[in-house]
C-alpha cells in the first residue's frame, strides 16, 4: 500500500522568525521554547513563478465555504486588502464521488477551480471544517467521519491522500482524531485520539517524494496538536512527533528524509471548537470558568518541548480579545472565522490595538447595523476609521473596504457607444450605517458584502498594528508592555460573546428579520393585519420583530384579536 500511494510535489513554504522573546522560566524550556510576542515571515515560493508570496505574522488566513469567501466576489476578493491566505474546507465537496475539484486539469487545480490566482494566493486543505462543532458519528480506527451538504460521509486516510494529490494544495491539514461526540470523553477515548492521529500522520507524510528526486519539494503539512483537555495527553502527542519512528512507518518514512514525524511537518495548529466544548462539559460551572487562561495554559503544554522556528496557527478564535492572549502565548497565523460571522450577523467591526486612551467606559467592539438606532445615522460604519476619500482625522487609520472607500473602477463595462466611462478609479463618498441598515432589513446580499470586506480588513489593520507595536517596542521590555496593552483593550472593549455581547445581540436580531421572509411569511403578516395593527406596528413587523413574536404566540384563530395585540403592545413596549 505504501509504494503505491500518491506523491505530491508543493511548493516551497518557509517560515522565518524575525523577533522573538525567548522564554526564561527555566533552563530547559529556554533551550526550545520562544514565549511572547514574536514577527515572523511566511514565505511560499512556486517552481514557475519568481515572484514568492508573503504573509507577515503575526497574520491571518481567510475562510471559505465550498472554496469560496462568504460574501465576497471575485472582485470584491482583489478589492479587499488582507486576502493572501485562504483555507478550504474539503469535506464541502465529498457528495461527489470523484469530488468535482478534482476533476480539473492543469498545474494548480484547487486554485484554478476556485478562481484564486498562484502569484498572489495561498491556498490552504483540511478535510474538515475547523469551525463546524457539530455532533458527527464517531470515528473509527480506519475513517474519519466528514459533514458533506448529503450527510456524513467516512473518509480512509488513503483516500485524502488521493484528494490532496488530486487537487495540489499549497499547504495540508494532516488529519486528525478530533472527537465529534458530545464531551467530556474518557481517557481511553484520548489515548485512542493520540494514536489514531499519529498513524493517520504518517500515512500522510508518505506523500513525501522520494529524497532522490531533487527536482520534487515535500508537502507543506501542519498538524493538529491532539490531546484534548489533559495536559499529559496534550504533551504526550507532542513527544510523540519527536520520538524516532519505529516498524512499518519507519520502512516507509525513512526512505524519504523523515526519521521522525516532525521531520516532515511545516507548522502545528490548534482547533478551538472541539477545546471550547470539552472545557465547557467538564466544567461544573461556566461562570467560574474562565475559557481563555485555560485555552492559553493548554497550548502552552503543547508548545513547550516542540522547536519555535516552526508557524503555529489557532481556528476558530472567537474574539480579539483571546487573539491578543495567543499572540502573546508566541501563536502566528489565526483564521478570518470571527470577522466573518460578525459579517453574517450584521456586525460591523470597529476596534484597534493599542486601544484609544479616551475610553471612560466599555465599549463594543463592533456596531450591530440590525439595530433601530442606525435607521437614520448617516455616518460611516466605523469611528475608529476613516474612509480613503476622507481627510485624516486625529491621525486615524484608513480603512480600504469597499464600504469605507468605495471606488469606481475605470474598467467599466460600455454598454453603447455614447457611455461615459470614467478614465480612472474615482473615490466615491462612504457607504452609511443607514444605508447598510436599510439592506439588511429587506435582504439585500450586499449588505453582507460590504460588512464582509469591512470586517476583513480592520482584522487586517488590526494584525498590522500588532506588528507594529511589536516590532517598534524596545525588545527588553515589550513582553511587560505587551501585556499592559492586552489589559488595557479588555478594560476598554466589551467582550463580543456572551448574552449581552454584540454578537450574541445581533445574531438574535438577524433570527428576528430572517422570519420576516420565507415559509408562512404571508401567513404572518395577514394575522397581523386583520388584528387592527397600527401604522407603527406594521413597522415593526417589516424587520421581522412582531412576525417572530407572533409566529412565536400565534392564536388558534385569526381572529383572536386581543391576544395578537397583547403580543404586539409588549413587543413595542406599549
Amino acid at each position: 500500500m505504501a509504494s503505491s500511494a500518491p506523491t505530491l510535489s508543493s511548493p516551497s513554504l518557509t517560515f522565518r522568525l524575525l523577533t522573538s522573546l525567548l522564554s526564561s522560566t527555566s533552563s530547559q524550556e529556554s533551550t526550545s521554547f520562544f514565549t511572547g510576542p514574536r514577527l515572523g515571515s511566511l514565505t511560499l515560493s512556486r517552481n514557475h513563478d519568481s515572484q514568492p508570496i508573503r504573509v507577515s505574522t503575526p497574520g491571518f488566513m481567510t475562510t471559505t465555504s465550498r472554496g469560496t469567501i462568504p460574501h465576497l466576489s471575485r472582485d470584491n476578493v482583489r478589492k479587499t486588502p488582507g486576502i493572501e491566505w485562504v483555507h478550504v474546507p474539503y469535506e464541502t465537496f465529498l457528495e461527489h464521488n470523484p469530488p468535482v475539484p478534482s476533476l480539473q486539469q492543469g498545474p494548480n487545480p484547487l486554485h484554478r477551480f476556485l478562481g484564486f490566482h498562484p502569484s498572489r494566493h495561498i491556498v490552504s486543505m483540511s478535510l474538515r471544517d475547523p469551525s463546524d462543532g457539530r455532533e458527527l458519528p464517531a470515528n473509527t480506527k480506519d475513517t474519519i467521519s466528514a459533514m458533506t451538504i448529503r450527510g456524513v460521509k467516512k473518509v480512509k486516510p488513503i483516500m485524502y491522500n488521493e484528494y490532496v494529490a488530486a487537487v495540489h494544495p499549497d499547504i495540508v491539514f494532516a488529519l486528525g482524531d478530533i472527537p465529534f461526540t458530545p464531551p467530556p470523553h474518557s481517557e481511553k477515548r484520548v489515548i485512542k485520539s493520540l494514536e489514531r492521529s499519529l498513524a493517520w500522520l504518517a500515512t500522510g507524510l508518505r506523500l513525501t517524494p522520494p529524497s532522490s528526486d531533487n527536482q520534487a519539494t515535500p508537502p507543506n503539512i501542519i498538524v493538529h496538536m491532539a490531546g484534548g483537555i489533559s495536559d499529559v495527553s496534550r504533551d504526550d502527542f507532542a513527544t510523540g512527533l519527536l520520538e524516532p519512528i519505529d516498524g512499518a512507518d519507519a520502512k516507509a518514512l525513512n526512505p524519504l528524509g523523515i526519521i521522525k514525524l516532525d521531520d516532515g511537518i511545516t507548522g502545528y495548529t490548534f482547533d478551538l471548537v472541539p477545546l471550547t466544548a470539552s472545557l465547557k462539559a467538564s466544567s461544573s460551572s461556566t461562570q467560574d470558568l474562565d475559557l481563555d487562561e485555560e485555552i492559553v495554559t493548554l497550548i502552552r503544554t503543547s508548545l513547550v518541548p516542540l522547536p519555535p522556528h516552526k508557524p503555529r496557527l489557532a481556528t476558530a478564535v472567537g474574539s480579539p480579545h483571546l487573539m491578543l492572549r495567543l499572540v502573546e502565548l508566541g501563536v502566528d497565523v489565526f483564521d478570518s472565522w470571527f470577522a466573518q460571522k460578525a459579517a453574517d450577523w450584521g456586525v460591523a467591526l470597529d476596534f484597534r490595538f493599542p486601544a484609544p486612551v479616551d475610553g471612560k467606559e466599555k465599549v463594543d467592539i463592533g456596531l450591530n447595523i440590525y439595530d433601530e438606532i442606525y435607521a437614520m445615522d448617516f455616518s460611516r460604519l466605523s469611528d475608529q476609521y476613516v474612509g480613503s476619500r476622507e481627510e485624516d482625522q486625529d491621525g486615524k487609520a484608513i480603512c480600504p473596504c469597499i464600504a469605507c472607500s468605495p471606488k469606481f473602477s475605470s474598467n467599466s463595462i460600455s454598454h453603447s457607444t455614447i457611455d461615459i466611462l470614467p478614465t480612472e478609479d474615482e473615490l466615491a463618498p462612504p457607504i452609511s450605517r443607514a444605508y447598510i441598515h436599510h439592506l439588511l432589513h429587506t435582504h439585500e446580499m450586499s449588505a453582507h458584502s460590504f460588512l464582509a470586506s469591512h470586517n476583513i480588513s480592520v482584522l487586517s489593520i488590526f494584525f498590522d498594528d500588532i506588528r507594529r507595536f511589536i516590532d517598534h517596542c524596545p525588545a527588553e521590555e515589550l513582553e511587560t508592555n505587551f501585556r499592559k496593552e492586552i489589559e488595557r483593550f479588555e478594560v476598554y472593549y466589551s467582550r463580543p460573546e456572551g448574552e449581552n455581547g454584540v454578537m450574541e445581540k445581533a445574531k438574535r436580531r438577524w433570527e428576528l428579520v430572517d422570519l420576516a421572509r420565507g415559509k408562512g411569511r404571508l401567513a404572518r403578516e395577514r394575522a397581523a393585519q386583520e388584528a387592527g395593527m397600527n401604522e407603527q406596528t406594521g413597522a415593526v413587523l417589516n424587520t421581522g420583530v412582531v412576525s417572530h413574536a407572533v409566529e412565536e404566540s400565534a392564536p388558534s384563530k385569526v381572529g383572536d384579536v386581543d391576544l395578537v395585540e397583547n403580543v404586539a403592545d409588549e413587543v413595542l413596549g406599549g
